[in-house]
């Protein structure tokens, strides 16, 4: 009996790294030698490239885009996945996962004139909340099949051929998942694949492959290497095998696709998370949070007419550009080949936040010089999206959301900070708020009324040569408000704990400082780590992945693997990976009634699960990277013990942490501007938050049908992310005169008019409803933000007669 066995294959390949170090030609190459492959089969698959990297062939290699074109025409090829920068999004945040994927799609259909409609990466790409993503920027397949290359990621297998992929929100993608059926890039992957018994006893078997082609012969994935393979396949007796791209195949199979939804705790990435002191992250983080706050601070401005900080309403390319920068350092082999490429991703992204820098500084000192006020006068910017408490010089101000506030001097004074030593311990006290260092261990004792546990907080460990060694303080001293610990290794590694009362709460911020760190061993559970137990009857460990928060139990075992030379031809070995979890900005020990320690943190994503705790990685070495080790340390944290907080808090808390208010003194006298200001915010739902503020040109619409800047000049774009998995409604606030908005898609794309009540004042209010855990996008046609145009032409003469004007 023969029976229908479908099968597909994904290329990938990218502009990062690769062309980096291949130099160019490489993304034309690949694509010819996918087309041998297709001709020579007669299989129909799949081109996954980062969308950075059709930009550049696009300039580099028209003649390759064009034979690119024809075969999409002649249906052998989709694109597929089509993030700008192929990113482990897992590590990035929730709104760099969206401009992932908007700016690819967008320039995959400018460039292509095609739409990706299957999300497939061959790096691992999830996080809960991805499918509702997919879907909203126009995705309708995808695939759960990561291939292992220099990471070893783990999604659960699945004897069916599909399955319906369900996120956080509820939202459903029909996906190919992880099977026995997946075969990698290698010749050698066949003849197992043809003896499999699912190829008989699947009611419709599917078999995926990645390939990484390259006619090369210093690359080892070649068409000439696998087309005999895939002939060998087509003559499997009882086979008759049928050739689709994931669409296709998926379209073919939907009829047997079953529903699951996976948690953080079924999936592991596989990564050497918290190598050189996750300076990558940190970078990426700054970069994002910089381009956030130039973004909402840009559309403030503009909201009040001119002057305007620079040439333009809206400095569109400079922040889109740095954007572009920041989306293709967040690129998988950045993170996972840091020693090979990263040079290059890092200078890629100076710029970016070069460009985001100058943004930001212009327009925060340009809005506090329009302010009414004396000379010297503070201001104080608050991009975030809600009120937020803030400590500016010795005073206790509440700025407002999206705004800003020109302080008068009478705000109220903070409490001071007292510091009480004895032999035995240093207490930091400000009110009736106290935090302890027991100067013998060299740790923080008592946080408020919490007892930090036996290790207490800002202890280190780390693995050499199979033993665990634990750091020990030289010396305890009192800096002004601030203590210094000085902690030594057996091995001599000398790192520095500072411990400091927060800010603007009732918080300890640490800071882990090291210049010279020796190269640990080469494996995960020998990193340099911390750990966390405080005196607490924990009942629920929760953590944060991109705009969602969710329970973990951290339970799990994990081969993650490592080579023992060169990274390309050595043998490799695996190490098992005990109980990993990931906090991309927190995690929050809390017990049964809902109290619990909240573990705020500047990039140290990696966590292991401890007794009723757990060790944060501060650093760690991948023999990936061969012999490169940052050995600097930079790592700030900040502890809240809590009586309860629910998930919006959290995230808040979060940014507050990393994203301090911005400051300006002009020296100027005041101008035409009110002494507080606030552009937008959200009321009525506890649960949801106002994320992002940013405005988009016709550029953006990339020949999309429908997006919002074919009804309005330069629309604002707002984010909205409800956090509690609550349905709800909220309202928008806006100061100003709203004429449209719209509910639309992560693109711009207008899906549905909202209803807009106009105030005096002016302020409007627009009622959005959110589904629990919706992400939602926004658009506004904002009246007084509209640009407004000089009549050049009444100066003329200034240009027009200068150059007849004769010296005498």
């Amino acid at each position: 009996m023969t029976r229908d066995v479908w099968y597909t294959f994904g290329n990938h390949f990218h502009w990062v790294d690769m062309q980096w170090l291949w130099g160019y030609g490489v993304l034309g190459a690949s694509i010819r030698d996918m087309l041998t492959f297709t001709a020579a089969t007669g299989a129909r698959g799949n081109l996954n490239f980062d969308a950075v990297g059709y930009e550049k062939l696009a300039a580099e290699d028209p003649a390759a885009l064009a034979e690119l074109r024809a075969a999409l025409r002649r249906g052998e090829v989709e694109i597929v996945g089509g993030s700008y920068g192929q990113p482990y999004p897992l590590f990035h945040h929730g709104e760099s996962a969206v401009r992932q994927l908007s700016y690819g799609v967008r320039g995959v259909h400018r460039l292509l004139g095609v739409r990706p409609r299957s999300f497939w990466e061959e790096e691992f790409a999830f996080f809960p909340q991805l499918p509702q993503l997919l879907l909203d920027c126009g995705y309708e397949y995808a695939s759960l099949f990561f291939q292992w290359t220099w990471h070893t990621p783990h999604v659960p297998e699945e004897q069916a051929p599909a399955i319906w992929w369900e996120g956080l929100d509820g939202s459903t993608i029909l996906t190919a998942p992880r099977g026995p059926l997946n075969l990698h890039q290698w010749p050698e992957d066949f003849a197992a694949l043809q003896r499999h018994p699912l190829l008989a006893e699947s009611p419709a078997p599917v078999i995926q492959q990645w390939l990484e082609l390259l006619p090369s012969p210093d690359w080892m994935c070649r068409s000439e290497l696998l087309i005999d393979g895939v002939r060998r396949l087509a003559d499997t007796p009882g086979v008759r095998l049928r050739y689709g791209t994931l669409a296709e195949v998926l379209d073919a199979v939907r009829d047997h696709a079953v529903p699951r939804r996976y948690s953080m705790d079924q999936v592991f990435h596989g990564m050497s998370l918290g190598k050189n002191g996750d300076h990558g992250h940190r970078a990426s983080r700054t970069a994002e949070q910089t381009l956030l706050a130039a973004e909402t601070v840009s559309v403030l401005a503009g909201r009040f007419g001119r002057p305007y900080p620079h040439w333009d309403v809206y400095p569109v390319w400079e922040l889109e550009e740095g954007w572009r920068e920041l989306l293709a350092f967040q690129h998988h082999d950045n993170d996972e080949c840091e020693g090979l490429c990263g040079h290059v991703g890092y200078a890629g992204l100076a710029r970016g936040q070069a460009l985001a820098d100058h943004v930001l500084d212009r327009t925060v000192a340009h809005l506090a010089a329009r302010t009414r006020g004396e000379p010297g006068r503070t201001v104080a910017v608050n991009p975030l999206g809600w009120a937020r408490p803030a400590l500016v010089g010795d005073r206790r101000v509440i700025l407002p959301a999206t705004g800003y506030a020109v302080l008068t001097g009478e705000e109220p004074l903070a409490p001071p900070v007292t510091v009480e030593a004895d032999p035995a311990s240093v207490t930091l006290r400000r009110g009736g708020y106290r935090v302890i260092v027991d100067r013998e261990r060299g740790v923080v004792s008592q946080l408020g009324d919490l007892p930090c546990g036996p290790a207490g907080l800002g202890n280190l460990r780390r693995e050499r040569g199979g033993q665990a060694e634990t750091f020990t303080p030289t010396t305890v001293e009192v800096d002004g408000e601030t203590v210094v610990i000085h902690h030594r290794s057996p091995a001599g590694d000398e790192v520095t704990v500072t411990v400091a009362l927060a800010p603007e709460r009732n918080a300890v911020d640490l800071t882990f400082t090291a210049t010279d760190l020796h190269r640990p061993d080469g494996r995960h559970h020998a990193a340099l780590m911390t750990l966390i137990e405080p005196d607490l009857a924990v009942a629920t460990r929760l953590h944060d992945t991109p705009y969602a928060i969710t329970e973990v139990t951290g339970r799990g075992s994990y081969q993650r693997k490592y080579p023992t030379g060169d990274w390309m031809t050595s043998p490799q070995v695996f190490e098992t990976i005990v109980d990993p979890l990931t906090g991309l900005q927190l995690v929050d020990l809390v017990t049964a009634d809902g109290a619990g320690l909240l573990w705020l943190h500047d990039g140290g994503q990696g966590f292991l699960r401890a007794g009723h705790g757990v060790w944060n990685v501060l650093s760690m070495y991948d023999p990936w990277d061969e012999q490169h080790f940052r050995r600097q340390l930079d790592a700030r944290v900040r502890v809240v013990a809590h009586q309860g907080l629910d998930h919006a808090s959290r995230w808040r808390l979060a940014q507050e942490f990393t994203r301090p208010p911005l400051l300006a003194t002009p020296a100027s006298d005041g101008g035409d501007l009110p002494p507080t200001a606030s552009l937008a915010q959200l009321t009525g739902h506890p649960g949801a938050l106002l994320t992002a503020c940013y405005r988009e040109t016709d550029h953006a619409a990339a020949g999309l049908a429908g997006h919002a800047s074919s009804e309005v000049d330069r629309p604002t774009l707002l984010r909205l992310v409800e956090f509690h998995g609550a349905a709800g409604e909220a309202t928008i606030v806006v100061d100003g005169t709203v004429a449209r908005a719209w509910r639309a898609t992560a693109l711009g794309e207008l899906r549905e008019p909202l209803p807009v009540t106009r105030e005096p004042g002016p302020l409007s209010r627009i009622p959005v409803r959110l589904r629990g855990h919706e992400i939602a996008t926004v658009a506004i046609d904002l009246v007084e933000a509209g640009k407004q145009t000089r009549d050049l032409d009444t100066h003329r003469e200034v240009w027009a007669t200068v150059h007849r004007t004769e010296q005498e």
